[in-house]
């Protein structure tokens, strides 16, 4: 996989490669609702596969709005 920084999104399976969580996680952080809830709800957009993609700033910010350990 190229660097984040050279890529603006990645599928949820990439995404595993970069934070700590399994693809299924991912996947219900997509489809959640309840900001309150856990997973929280990670943004996703569709890509021309019809493939779900995550920027890589809503995942950071995904991530960052996690509760400290």
């Amino acid at each position: 996989m190229k660097a984040p920084a050279e890529r603006l999104a990645v599928t949820l399976k990439e995404a595993t490669e970069l934070v700590p969580f399994s693809e299924d996680t991912l996947d219900r952080a997509t489809k959640a609702t309840d900001p309150h809830g856990f997973p929280p709800p990670l943004r996703a957009k569709r890509d021309s596969r019809g493939r779900r993609v995550v920027l890589i700033r809503d995942l950071a910010s995904w991530l960052d709005s996690l509760p400290d350990a």
